[in-house]
């Protein structure tokens, strides 16, 4: 497959654990590497590969887990940028500053998933990293982030979104003192890990015994809740300001992944990513005795 900004090259299954029929298969492309960065693309989807094996809970899931990796070479190194008014023709239009936010790199999705398709026809999930050291990435269809330092927790923290239905579980938009956010007085969300109902709690199962519920209150809901956690940082219970909203939504623990980049995916996340890929898991059969 090719265009005027760059082609396909080729594909390769870099972790095989088993066919694809029974597996789940993530699929990782570039952009903006050209023809001459190949051999650096192929590393750098090494060294993110491995990262995200290591991560929990994806490092005890390793046996339900293929990744493809799907070389493509641009005509131009890096990416756009819409603020500055730069373009570069890469294969999937990725680019900078969409919506006017610096930090949101964006790509092409349809050309994402069609070239992911076209490569492996059982795709579960696709990852796109852009070859770029500024700083950004986007969640949707496709996962998009750069190679800044750092950049690879929004890989991670979009994965969960796109590939396993995880909210935000920070308490703004777009900052603390928004006056529609104060409060979350909608029907109950639907994604696992964000709640307005705390009877019955939708993981109760998961609460550390004896801990309260709800384990934190915002005592101004015109504000973020800025206190510290009143109990350890691990317990799971019920933590008031969630999916936006500073009151009236709730968290399973003080902090995660989906709440700020740098922590690990709290207790329910990882729960519900060992949900999906649970079917995936290879069987471990017992040996017959003869």
């Amino acid at each position: 497959m090719s265009s005027i900004n760059g082609e396909v090259l080729s594909t390769q299954k870099i972790v095989d654990s088993g066919s694809s029929a029974i597996r789940w298969d993530l699929v990782v492309m570039g952009d903006g590497y050209v023809s001459a960065d190949i051999a650096k693309y192929e590393q750098d989807v090494a060294t993110i590969v491995d990262a995200i094996l290591k991560t929990p809970p994806f490092d005890v899931l390793r046996s339900a887990i293929n990744v493809h990796r799907v070389n493509v070479a641009s005509v131009e190194s890096g990416a756009g940028d819409l603020c500055a008014g730069t373009s570069r023709a890469t294969f999937f239009g990725s680019t900078f500053c969409a919506s006017g936010i610096p930090r949101l790199l964006v790509c092409d999705t349809t050309e994402a998933l069609t070239v992911a398709y076209e490569a492996v026809p059982e795709m579960n999930a696709a990852l796109l990293v852009v070859n770029s050291v500024t700083y950004g990435g986007s969640g949707g269809a496709v996962p998009v982030f750069s190679l800044a330092p750092g950049a690879f927790e929004i890989a991670l923290h979009e994965m969960g979104h796109s590939h396993f239905g995880l909210a935000d579980e920070y308490p703004y938009l777009r900052d603390c003192r928004e006056p529609d956010h104060a409060r979350y007085d909608g029907v109950e969300p639907y994604e696992p890990n964000v709640t307005a109902r705390l009877d019955p709690l939708k993981w109760a199962d998961a609460v550390t015994p004896d801990i309260a519920v709800p384990t934190t209150t915002n005592r101004n809901c015109d504000e973020c809740d800025t206190q510290p956690s009143p109990v350890a940082t691990t317990a799971v219970g019920a933590f008031e300001g969630a999916g936006y909203y500073r009151c009236g939504a709730y968290r399973p623990q003080y902090n995660c992944r989906m709440r700020s980049l740098g922590f690990p995916f709290c207790a329910v996340c990882q729960q519900t990513i060992r949900r999906v890929l649970a079917p995936f898991i290879q069987s471990r059969r017992r040996p017959v005795r003869s």
